[in-house]
């Protein structure tokens, strides 16, 4: 006769971590963060700084576009101060003129850092050209 009762094998005791194995992981864990959280506070400043030198040649871009506008309109390229008025200057709500945008430059504010901008002027045979001279935390 057949035995049909299945017997449960018995539950082990070694389920689980450590308390060793815990602390050993929560150790790796702490020496990985803090070689870590330097770089990401690094690669913030080197993409904020980015984020300007982007903004300058934004402003490159739009001068070319408005000297361009300018030159083949009705009365053409006439004076430098014509062509920066027509400018758009305004670089998104991120960014801070202080005090404003000025036909030979001015300072840029984002997040914690302030470049100074010159913009050399536009001439009948070329747009004017903005360059970072300086570049700073507030």
């Amino acid at each position: 006769m057949r035995n049909y009762f299945y017997t449960i094998p018995p539950v082990s005791r070694s389920s689980g971590f450590t308390l060793i194995e815990l602390i050993a992981v929560l150790a790796i864990l702490g020496i990985l963060a803090s070689m870590s959280i330097p770089r990401f506070i690094d690669l913030d400043s080197s993409a904020t700084k980015q984020a300007l030198v982007s903004s300058v040649t934004e402003l490159n871009g739009r001068e070319s576009l408005t000297w361009s506008n300018v030159k083949l309109s009705t009365t053409g390229w006439v004076e430098d101060e014509g062509v920066f008025a027509k400018m758009d200057t305004g670089l998104g709500p991120d960014y801070k003129w202080s005090p404003k945008a000025k036909i030979d430059g001015g300072k840029v504010h984002y997040k914690d850092i302030m470049v100074k901008l010159d913009r050399n002027p536009s001439t009948a045979n070329s747009p004017a050209k903005w360059e970072i001279t300086k570049m700073s935390s507030d």
